[in-house]
């Protein structure tokens, strides 16, 4: 008796768990049916994006709008490649609505349970034009931002001379990586790393002997080596050492390191002009903080900056360098700025400023305003004041200014005289030049007024005009060499 209650509750029991299934299954149908019918299923990706949720339709918009492949290069740097910019579109949209059709009820389960991805893969088209355009914008597609690959080679550090290992460098083959990139899209890839395939770098260097390049160090460490520290104006050092004078050194016919007296000179003279290069900013546009405190960059004119003496230099390192010990000093210049860089852009705290639009004139000493005048400058649109950076070029009282010369022949009686006329004629009594085309500041006694909008339609030829009173100021204050800063 007892055993047939156990078979009866056995029996219960089997029954309920296979209602509890078929119900189970039936409210699953349900779900299925008013939530996926007609839309994707969760982990389902088309070309790497989620359309779960999605009709046929928009999923085909957002794969096309999403699409994007990821390009690595070497030393970590990426870019990113969008569909849209390069018109990215799929080549046969229908296989969405397809794949969504056969989509079924098992699929559904299986999503609910084994949690699986159901990935997806269609081919893609897009413009060739764009995508070749946006891919040779690229940084690491540009000439300067590549590095060249460089073979085994003597270096030196901290006094020791050693062997540096061949490194590979970042110079691309654009046809390769163009070629990649388009096969890429094409198939709707979403990422390609071009630093572990090959053929997308040139990474061929010249070979070097590995016996050679430590016979090199041997040879380099025995001989004698000094170096110049050079302070340059913008705080910076740059050091001349065994490290770039090794490569001034020829190999003779026995295969060993020498010194040629003539091939030395010029790698020398050709370092000095290398350092005047990035040195000299002469004819450069010049940084200045106006008297409003506005930063602007004024106009090169060529008579203001830091000019490296090239000749004296190259015979002031030769002497340095014969004489065998480390050397720490400033180069040689022609011409420099009144301040290092760092104080006022090189103009320092003692300077003359025009600003020409305002048709004011300042005077810094020490950083504070110390005087300051309307002036009046060259006529606007004829003889308009050449706006730069300049020196004081000069001081000289009781100057008459010329303007151009001309020649006139006259007959008086049997003889002809020859005589030289001017245009103009000034005399002033205070005179400052700036440039050597004869602009200038100094004083106007034929003016009652000054500043304003007089230089608009009665201004000068080009000079920088004063009152008698504040010329002959401005004259005692200044020295030859003071900054001038003339600007709009």
């Amino acid at each position: 008796m007892k055993r047939m209650n156990d078979k009866r509750i056995l029996r219960d029991f089997c029954i309920m768990i296979v209602l509890g299934l078929l119900l189970g299954l039936v409210g699953l149908g349900f779900v299925y049916h008013r939530d996926c019918k007609g839309r994707f299923l969760k982990s389902t990706r088309i070309n790497g994006v989620n359309v779960a949720g999605m009709t046929a339709e928009q999923a085909e918009t957002a794969v096309t709008k999403n699409y994007s492949l990821k390009v690595l290069f070497r030393e970590g740097k990426k870019e990113i490649l969008k569909g849209t910019a390069v018109r990215y579109e799929l080549e046969e949209p229908a296989i969405i609505a397809d794949r969504l059709k056969k989509q079924s009820f098992g699929d559904y389960l299986s999503s609910l349970y084994l949690h699986g991805q159901r990935a997806m893969t269609l081919r893609g088209k897009y413009s060739e034009k764009k995508l070749r355009k946006a891919v040779m914008k690229w940084p690491e597609m540009q000439k300067k931002n590549m590095r060249k690959p460089k073979s085994a080679q003597v270096a030196y550090e901290n006094g020791k001379f050693f062997v540096v290992k061949p490194s590979k460098g970042t110079v691309v083959n654009k046809d390769s990586v163009m070629e990649a990139v388009e096969k890429a899209v094409s198939v709707s890839m979403t990422g390609l790393n071009l630093s572990r395939g090959s053929g997308y770098y040139k990474d061929k260097a010249p070979a070097v002997s590995e016996k050679q390049l430590k016979e090199d160090c041997r040879q380099l460490s025995g001989m004698s080596w000094s170096s110049v520290t050079y302070e340059l104006p913008d705080g910076s050092k740059k050091v001349l050492d065994a490290n770039q004078m090794k490569d001034w050194l020829v190999r003779g016919e026995n295969g060993r390191l020498k010194r040629d007296d003539v091939v030395w000179e010029q790698k020398l003279t050709a370092f000095v002009a290398r350092l005047a290069n990035s040195v000299d900013t002469v004819d450069r546009p010049h940084r200045f903080k106006t008297h409003s405190g506005k930063v602007i960059r004024l106009q090169a004119r060529g008579y203001y900056g830091w000019r490296i003496d090239r000749e004296s230099e190259a015979a002031r390192l030769s002497k340095d360098l014969k004489k065998g010990v480390d050397v720490e000093r400033k180069p040689v210049y022609t011409q420099t700025e009144a301040a290092p860089y760092s104080d006022n852009y090189g103009f320092g705290d003692t300077y003359v400023e025009v600003n020409l639009s305002a048709q004011h004139l300042w005077m810094y000493k020490n950083g504070r305003v110390v005087f300051q005048t309307d002036v009046v400058s060259g006529t606007r649109g004829v003889h308009e004041t050449p706006a730069g950076a300049y020196f004081v070029l000069a001081k000289a009282r009781n100057v008459v200014l010329r303007g151009p010369s001309k020649t006139i022949t006259e007959k008086k009686g049997k003889k002809t005289v020859t005589k030289t006329s001017y245009e103009w004629e000034s005399p002033v009594s205070y005179w400052m030049p700036i440039n050597y085309e004869g602009v200038g500041m100094h004083d106007a006694n034929w003016r009652g007024v000054f500043g304003g909008s007089i230089w608009a339609y009665n201004g000068s030829h080009g000079c920088i005009n004063l009152p008698p009173s504040k010329a002959a100021r401005l004259y005692s204050l200044v020295h030859v060499g003071i900054p001038v800063a003339v600007y709009y």
